[in-house]
C-alpha cells in the first residue's frame, strides 16, 4: 500500500512520545506542553544570541590557540546548532513559524519493504543528534583532561592533551565518533528509480498512478525505524554515564585542588577567597549538568519502557510523557549558562571581553591630558585609559 512520504530514521536523543489514543483536551498535559514549549523557545533564542557572542569572543586571537578554549569553541558551536535547529522544529509545531521539511504530503508509491526518506528532515534530525551529544561529551572531556592534568602533572601524555595540538585532536576524534555513531545506518539506505521500483498496489490502482513519476528516491528498509527506536536502552546508558562521570570528575578535581591548597602555606587571603568563589561556581555547574543530563537519563529509561508502564499505570505514564518538556528547559538553561560561567571563572576571558569593549582614547584627548598634567607639574606617561590588568593564573576555566 502507499506509504507516508515524510518518514525518516534517526537516533534522535530525545524523542517525544504521545499516546496514540490520547485526547487533546485542556488538561494538565497540554498545559505543560504549551507553557514549557513557549518558555523553552524563548530560552533557546537567548541561548543562540549569547552563545553567538560567546563564539566571537572565543575566536579572538588571545583565546583561540589555547587548548581549553578550543574545546569550548566546539561546545559553543554545538549549542548554537542544537538550539537553533530545535527552535525551528518546535516553533513549527506551535505555529510560530511555518513547518519546514514537512514533505509534500503525498503518498509514497515505493515498492514494499522500503520507506521513502524525507532528506531535509533527516539531515536536520541528524545534525541535532550529533551536536547535542558532542556538546555533552566535550564538556566531560574538558573536565577529564583538567582532572588528569592536576592528578598527574608530570605525565607527558597527559600534559600533551592540554596543548593546542592535543585539544585539536581531541575535538576531531570526538566529532568523528559522534558523526559515525549517528550516521552508520545511512549505509543501509538505497537509491531507487521510479517507476521501476513502484509498489504493485500503486500500479494496480489508477488513482495512484499520477504519483509514479520518473525520479530517484532515497529509501530506507521498512524495519530500520523500529530498530533505531530499540536503541533507546543505549541512549539511556549514554545519558546516565554522562550524568555520573561529570560529577565524579569534578569531585576528584576539587579533592586534589584542596590537597594542593593545603600544601601552600604562603597563600594570601585574597587568593583564598578567589578559590572559594571558584569552587562555588564549579559546584553550580555540576548541579546544572546533573539536573539536565541526569533527569534526561532517567526520562530516557522510563520512555524506553513507556508501553509497559501505560498498561499498568496510565496516570504515571502520562506524567512521564509530560516531564520531558520541563527537562528540555533545564537542558537549554545549561547551554545558556556557558558564556556566563566562562566570564565568571576565567580572568583571561574577562580580559578579552574588556579588550573588545574598552576603546582607546582619541588623540585629541591624549594631548589635552598631557597639557593638563604638564601645567600641574605631573609627568604624563600614558596614552590610553586602559589600566594595566594584573596577571593571574587563568586555569580556573579548565575546571569546566
Amino acid at each position: 500500500m502507499p506509504k507516508n512520504h515524510t518518514s525518516k530514521t534517526s537516533t534522535t536523543e530525545e524523542p517525544f512520545y504521545i499516546p496514540l489514543d490520547y485526547e487533546y483536551e485542556e488538561d494538565t498535559y497540554k498545559k505543560v506542553f504549551n507553557i514549557s514549549t513557549r518558555i523553552n523557545l524563548s530560552l533557546q533564542l537567548a541561548t543562540v544570541f549569547f552563545n553567538t557572542l560567546h563564539l566571537i569572543i572565543l575566536f579572538r586571537k588571545d583565546l583561540r590557540s589555547i587548548a581549553i578554549y578550543i574545546l569550548m569553541i566546539g561546545i559553543c558551536i554545538s549549542d548554537i546548532l542544537t538550539n537553533s535547529l530545535d527552535f525551528i522544529n518546535a516553533a513549527g509545531e506551535i505555529q510560530w513559524l511555518p513547518i519546514l521539511f514537512a514533505g509534500s504530503g503525498e503518498m509514497s508509491c515505493v515498492k514494499d519493504g522500503y520507506q521513502e526518506v524525507n532528506i531535509p528532515a533527516q539531515a536536520v534530525a541528524t545534525v541535532i543528534d550529533i551536536s547535542r551529544r558532542l556538546s555533552v561529551w566535550l564538556a566531560i572531556l574538558m573536565a577529564a583532561i583538567r582532572t588528569l592534568s592536576v592528578w598527574f602533572p608530570m605525565n607527558q601524555r597527559v600534559q600533551g592533551m592540554t596543548k593546542t595540538r592535543g585539544a585539536l585532536w581531541t575535538l576531531l576524534a570526538c566529532t568523528v565518533f559522534w558523526i559515525v555513531f549517528n550516521t552508520w545506518h545511512f549505509a543501509l539506505y538505497r537509491i531507487l528509480w521510479l517507476p521501476d521500483n513502484a509498489s504493485q498496489f500503486c500500479l494496480s490502482m489508477s488513482m495512484f498512478k499520477h504519483l509514479i513519476t520518473p525520479k530517484y528516491v532515497l529509501v530506507a528498509p521498512e524495519g530500520l525505524q523500529q530498530s533505531m527506536l530499540d536503541w533507546g536502552f543505549i541512549e539511556a546508558v549514554m545519558k546516565f554515564s554522562a550524568a555520573v562521570s561529570y560529577p565524579i570528575l569534578t569531585v576528584s578535581l576539587l579533592i586534589q585542588l584542596r590537597i594542593i591548597k593545603k600544601r601552600r602555606q604562603n597563600l594570601q587571603k585574597k587568593e583564598g577567597e578567589q578559590g572559594d568563589n571558584t569552587t562555588k561556581l564549579i559546584l553550580f555547574m555540576t548541579i546544572c549538568f546533573m539536573l539536565s543530563e541526569g533527569l534526561a537519563g532517567v526520562e530516557a529509561v522510563l520512555l524506553y519502557n513507556i508501553d509497559k508502564i501505560m498498561e499498568k499505570y496510565e496516570d504515571l505514564g502520562n506524567a512521564i510523557i509530560t516531564a520531558q518538556y520541563p527537562i528540555g528547559i533545564l537542558r537549554t538553561i545549561n547551554a545558556l549558562s556557558h558564556p556566563f560561567v566562562c566570564f565568571l571563572l576565567s580572568s583571561q576571558y574577562r580580559d578579552t571581553v574588556k579588550g573588545i569593549f574598552i576603546v582607546k582614547r582619541k588623540v585629541g584627548d591624549y594631548f589635552s591630558d598631557t597639557v593638563t598634567q604638564r601645567f600641574s607639574g605631573q609627568k604624563s606617561g600614558r596614552n590610553t585609559v586602559d589600566e594595566s590588568i594584573e596577571e593571574s593564573n587563568d586555569n580556573c576555566l579548565e575546571y569546566i
